[in-house]
């Protein structure tokens, strides 16, 4: 379990380094800044990693958390960059890293317990 800790922590690492990328930002501030796209999408790929290196017993007991998903969208990134929707990022980074935060918050704090 302590490098499942270790994963869960990185994951919350990058989502606060993204949240910390786009405060103040829109989305049009997000598409026309190609270092902040890049910065943004490094961090989404560090979330896809390590959420596939947690063990499968911990998937199976916080099944609502979309580990599969994530790890095909870090596939996807890395080895299709140039396919990559930024529309579809910066959605995820507004619409889905906020709710994927909270329920990686709840798996810290049930494993620290």
């Amino acid at each position: 379990m302590d490098r499942d800790i270790l994963h869960i922590q990185k994951m919350l690492e990058a989502i606060a380094d993204i949240d910390v990328y786009v405060k103040g930002k829109n989305e049009n501030d997000f598409l026309d800044d190609n270092l902040l796209k890049d910065a943004c999408l490094m961090k989404l790929i560090v979330i896809g990693e390590n959420g596939g290196k947690v063990s499968d017993i911990l998937k199976s007991r916080f099944g609502e958390i979309e580990w599969q998903q994530m790890k095909a969208a870090r596939n996807f990134f890395a080895h299709t960059y140039e396919y990559v929707d930024w529309v579809m990022v910066w959605n995820t980074i507004t619409d889905v890293l906020p709710a994927l935060k909270t329920k990686l918050e709840h798996v810290l704090e049930s494993l620290n317990n």
